[in-house]
């Protein structure tokens, strides 16, 4: 009964999201879906349901221990963080398609928004995690400028800042539209196989990039988003016909994709290494099923938004700091004493997880917007000398 308690959290979660949505009925449709404001409502549902995921992997000490239906959010996290990846290549594309300079200036504001709460992040963990992790001097400084993770979630923040900078480069210096968008693809594929062939970090550190599935499991949707925002015209109007026959397909789909996903890295697996055998079959094998999952998880997501505006106070103020939230959430959930040789209750292991990481992130994001204030002004000044 306790157990099944915990499913209160993502009730919540669900009921915070869904609050104050409006459904259109007949023809009409959400002339706000995949905008601004209905992605970071659904960021905001996204670094919420992370939280989860990353708790339920403590109290389940990953799967070995059976605390019911909650026990599913261990596999949910790349859903999640396909979310983030998705609208990151959409939001990228449709600014450079409809803001004029938009790729002016492009790396300095988009690099700091995600860079300035990194850093301070980092030196946070530094302080609270690194004594228990860090063994030689030179960690304390590759820990603070990123090149070793302390908080392991930041892989995110690394991944996103390559692909901006190769969206930067490829759209700035191709001839065509379609050629960069080429070029981007291939690029990010080869990156995904390179930290596929890294496997897994086993050093005392264990932050170093590129190493670990999670790392490449849901890059490709960047690349996802970025062509579903160069055809949005064409699939909302594809989306809009025979609506409730696509709805009922594509629920029926995910529901596969699931438990197809969930076979292939049961019986596969990314962690099929050993000496003189690291693995990559199985690897791959894994990887595509998640990415198959999580193509039709977004795209179910963008299918529903067709129908139903979602929008309330509560989701547009955090959705100015999904990042923040994103980003300082682990130092609870490794410092707060759960899990199998824990003391603290699983109810409250995650409430005050999620109490602690919200205050945390608003206090972060204050941080963040005076210091990016100071940054944007001296960065005015420059260009207005010049």
């Amino acid at each position: 009964m306790n157990d099944q308690m915990l499913l209160i959290f993502p009730i919540l979660i669900f009921i915070i999201f869904a609050a104050g949505a409006k459904i259109f009925y007949g023809g009409s449709i959400n002339t706000e879906a995949w905008s601004v404001g209905q992605a970071k409502t659904m960021q905001v549902f996204a670094a919420l349901m992370i939280i989860l995921h990353h708790t339920v992997q403590i109290i389940t000490n990953y799967t070995r221990i059976d605390k019911g239906l909650i026990t599913r959010w261990n596999s949910f996290g790349i859903l999640f963080t396909s979310i983030f990846f998705f609208f990151s290549g959409f939001g990228l594309f449709k600014g450079c398609k409809e803001k004029e300079n938009y790729l002016n200036g492009f790396l300095f504001h988009r690099l700091s928004k995600v860079l300035i709460p990194f850093m301070i992040t980092n030196i946070i963990y530094l302080i609270t995690i690194g004594p228990t992790r860090i063994t030689k001097l030179r960690h304390v400084f590759t820990s603070i400028f990123g090149f070793t993770l302390m908080n392991t979630n930041a892989w995110f923040i690394i991944n996103i800042v390559i692909l901006y900078i190769a969206f930067y480069i490829f759209f700035r210096h191709s001839r065509s539209e379609n050629a960069a968008i080429i070029k981007l693809t291939v690029f990010t594929i080869i990156f995904v196989g390179i930290s596929l062939l890294l496997g897994h970090d086993k050093s005392a550190v264990r932050g170093h990039w590129f190493m670990g599935e999670w790392w490449y499991n849901t890059t490709l949707i960047f690349i996802l988003g970025i062509i579903v925002a160069k055809c949005e015209v064409q699939l909302k109007v594809f989306a809009s016909k025979l609506y409730p026959a696509k709805l009922i397909f594509f629920a029926v789909l995910l529901t596969g994709s699931y438990f197809l996903s969930e076979y292939l890295t049961q019986h596969f697996g990314y962690y099929a290494e050993w000496e003189g055998h690291p693995g990559y079959k199985e690897k791959l094998i894994s990887l595509l099923g998640q990415t198959l999952l999580c193509i039709v998880f977004i795209l179910f997501l963008l299918l529903i938004n067709i129908k139903v505006r979602f929008g309330n106070p509560v989701n547009r103020y955090l959705g100015k700091m999904s990042y923040e939230i994103y980003l300082i959430h682990d130092i609870f959930r490794r410092l707060l004493p759960a899990g199998p040789d824990g003391t603290m209750p699983d109810m409250e292991y995650i409430a005050l997880t999620y109490l602690f990481s919200l205050i945390c992130a608003w206090l972060l994001y204050m941080i963040d917007r005076f210091i990016l204030r100071i940054i944007a002004a001296k960065h005015q000044k420059k260009s207005d000398a010049h």
